[in-house]
């Protein structure tokens, strides 16, 4: 082995430190039940990963979720695995453990099955590198609780290896399958010897090896009778169907320049992207069973089935990061693949364990794989069938020429645009500071560079000539996803709320002119109770002017409190007397419905020509659900002075009869009182493609259609801003981007235009 490949070795192994730190932050948190074993709390808790981070780092609420959907999903998978080889009176099974690093699952499984009465008795092997056993084995044995969870009368126990009964710890090369097949029979683990069940489990390991090297591995797994493999890594969704091998989603950029830059390449990924390569891939090399589901899927089948657990999670820490964390769970997948039982091997078995079944996925896998309503680029399975999904309708679509916003680097999102005649105004948002030169200022920048902004950004959209005003000592404070409305007359910007800060929510109305510059309108204090007179201060929200019984009002929409909790009050501030009215619900059922945020709002008609809102989109607060709802909201006043608010459903579908896909993070522009442009956004639990990210909706012939762009750009278009302009019969868009994952974040950078 020369220098590089060791160095590269080394590097690999290195990304254990960066994964157990991960989890030692969930144990810190709460985020993992102390070893799921009754009575067994943090302190004596067999996880391991105190002993091996005795200084926790608190790694961000995303990266805490992530790492919470991967641990959870495992547990439960290698539990259930477990519960059927009870279930089928297995009279012993093997579970390994690749790439095992200093996972604790063994220990964890130690606890709880010395508390339980167990007639399957259980080998357990965790394989990896010889430096890191040689340091695993070293811990633990210095240790005591989790020596004391070592079987006794080891038959090898050594500096580098363990070898029991019940338990083994080897330090192999996993690229040597000789030396593999060695130790896995000293442990009791044959291919042809015992003929028992075994749960092979790889989390995040054959990414990394070249990709001759992981097939081979899972060629050599597939041997055994009775083997399940749970496979747990990347994958790149397909963004642009025209060159997907190009047009990447600037995640996928992002996440491979990372991994280059660390010297851990991703491998295996650059031959096998897609769920549906992994699936011709496990096919080919064996395994005649696979069902391969993204991390979104997981974690709503899998991880958070019960609204408990759900709200559980949710009281750990404030979290805010839903365009991260549903990015990253499309880019990860967990796959399990089963041999068994093969019909030329004699076994005592009537049937293989089938961990779908223990999870209770088997009847949904069923449904997902016989009919075309399931999950698209979410899930892949080998007893799909072949569907043809209709093409949807689409219309093309022309960038403009030149960039409405030419010569300025637009490095934030969660800001505002406005356009007010020939004037654009771009204001707030986080994002890379203006007034600081960065080398790269699309790619990669880290978030010590970021801060929440107080600037405005003024620009002549036919001179180009443009500033920044710099925030005023007395003018709104620094904020992101606030909301800005231009008057009808387009002599005002009147912005509302946002937040500067996890639970640092504004409450205020600021009116900007050109002549005068910021003007504090009203400004309330942020209550969770008490007093129902005003808003108690939103962010992630949407904000309208509407004519309601002849006053032209600032409608509020949706969005977030301080709590974290979701608004479900409709509140509208009367710009002739400067006071706020709350909208009562004549529904209590929709009250119910509209706890929502991260939407998008517009101002249309109705099919009888009434001014109206129609609500698209966002996410339910009670279960994080992406909806594809469209909701058209009607406002007024009655006689008695009662502001009333109801909703309509509107079922909008393709002419193909194809639904909406469900998204969040976009933004909406009416382009006609029955033309509605829906632009950018997150979905899930698959990745919103190329052809499918910008759409046409017609709500009065309750239908849609995509917007084909004459080109493909390198977009991310979420917390981005757009606006009409419509003396010049366009559409201008700004900023937008996104953190991915720890890897680096990304930039729209530069403005651009539509036509319409």
């Amino acid at each position: 082995m020369n220098a590089g490949d060791q160095a590269a070795d080394l590097a690999v192994q290195g990304t254990n430190t960066s994964s157990i730190t991960s989890k030692r932050s969930l144990e810190r948190l709460g985020y993992l039940d102390p070893s799921h074993v009754p009575s067994v709390t943090e302190k004596d808790s067999p996880l391991m990963l105190k002993y091996v981070v005795p200084k926790p780092i608190r790694r961000s609420p995303v990266i805490n979720r992530a790492y919470y959907q991967r641990t959870e999903s495992i547990r439960k998978i290698v539990e259930g695995w477990i519960g059927q080889c009870e279930q089928l009176e297995v009279a012993e099974c093997a579970i390994i453990s690749l790439g095992c690093g200093f996972d604790p699952t063994y220990f964890r499984l130690a606890t709880l099955r010395k508390n339980t009465q167990s007639a399957t008795k259980l080998r357990y092997v965790d394989i990896d590198y010889p430096t890191l056993i040689t340091e695993r084995l070293y811990m633990v044995r210095n240790e005591d609780t989790l020596f004391d969870l070592l079987p006794e009368n080891a038959n090898v126990d050594d500096i580098g290896n363990f070898v029991s009964d019940t338990y083994s710890c080897l330090g192999i090369d996993l690229r040597d399958l000789k030396q593999l097949e060695r130790g896995l029979e000293s442990a009791q683990v044959k291919k042809n010897g015992n003929r028992i069940p075994i749960l092979v489990i790889s989390e995040v390991v054959l990414a990394y090896l070249a990709p001759e090297e992981s097939d081979a591995l899972l060629q050599f797994f597939a041997g055994y009778s009775e083997a399940t493999f749970i496979l747990h890594e990347q994958c790149i969704p397909t963004f642009d169907e025209e060159d997907e091998d190009e047009n990447l989603h600037p995640f996928a950029l992002t996440m491979f320049r990372h991994f280059e830059r660390t010297m851990t390449p991703l491998k295996t990924l650059r031959e096998y992207r897609s769920l549906y390569d992994q699936l011709d891939r496990f096919e080919r090399l064996g395994w005649p069973k696979c069902d391969i589901l993204n991390m979104n899927l997981v974690s709503d089948e899998i991880v958070l089935q019960s609204p408990e657990e759900h709200q559980r999670i949710c009281s750990l820490e404030p979290f805010d990061e839903y365009d991260e964390q549903f990015w990253i769970g499309a880019y990860y997948f967990i796959a399990i693949a089963t041999t068994g039982p093969k019909a030329q091997v004699s076994s005592t078995l009537s049937q293989s364990p089938d961990v779908t079944q223990a999870l209770g996925l088997r009847s949904k896998i069923h449904t997902w794989s016989s009919s075309n309503d399931h999950p698209e680029g979410s899930f892949a399975s080998l007893s799909n069938a072949t569907f043809e999904t209709p093409a949807i309708p689409s219309q093309s679509i022309e960038w403009t020429a030149h960039n409405p916003i030419a010569g300025l680097e637009i490095n934030r999102k969660g800001h505002t645009l406005s356009i007010m005649g020939d004037e654009a105004f771009i204001f707030g948002g986080f994002g890379l500071d203006p007034s600081g030169a960065v080398e790269d200022q699309k790619v990669f920048q880290q978030r010590s560079q970021q801060t929440r902004l107080g600037s405005m950004i003024q620009y002549n959209l036919v001179t180009g000539a443009n500033r920044t005003h710099p925030r005023e000592e007395d003018g709104p404070a620094p904020r992101m996803h606030h909301s800005a409305a231009t008057t009808l007359d387009e002599s005002a910007i009147y912005i509302y709320g946002g937040r500067d800060g996890p639970t640092k929510v504004h409450n205020d109305v600021w009116r900007y002119t050109v002549e005068d510059g910021w003007d504090p309108l009203w400004r309330g204090r942020i209550s969770q109770e008490g007093d129902t007179s005003c808003p108690k201060g939103l962010f992630k929200h949407t904000a309208n002017m509407m004519t309601i019984a002849g006053r032209e009002m600032m409608v509020l929409f949706g969005g977030r409190l301080a709590s974290g909790e979701a608004n479900s009050q409709v509140w509208a501030f009367d710009l002739q007397d400067g006071q706020w009215g709350h909208f009562e619900w004549r529904s209590e059922q929709d009250q119910q419905t509209f706890g929502v945020f991260s939407h998008s709002a517009v101002v249309t008609q109705d099919a009888n020509h009434q001014e109206c809102l129609l609500v698209i989109g966002g996410i339910r607060m009670s279960d994080e659900r992406v909806l594809n709802s469209v909701y058209q909201i009607s406002l007024g006043v009655s006689e008695n002075s009662q502001c009333w608010v109801e909703a309509r459903a509107l079922d909008i579908r393709a002419s193909t009869g194809e639904p909406l896909k469900p998204r969040f993070g976009h933004s909406a522009v009416a382009v006609d009182s029955d033309r509605i442009w829906i632009l950018g956004g997150v979905s899930s639990p698959g990745l919103l493609q190329w052809h499918e990210t910008m759409v046409e909706i017609q709500p009065r012939r309750a239908t849609f259609q995509t917007l084909k762009p004459s080109c493909f750009r390198e977009l991310v278009m979420v917390g981005h801003a757009t606006a009409l302009d419509a003396k010049r019969q366009r559409i201008v868009g700004t900023g937008g981007g996104g953190t991915c994952f720890g890897f680096g974040a990304w930039w729209d950078a530069s403005a651009w235009g539509i036509h319409i």
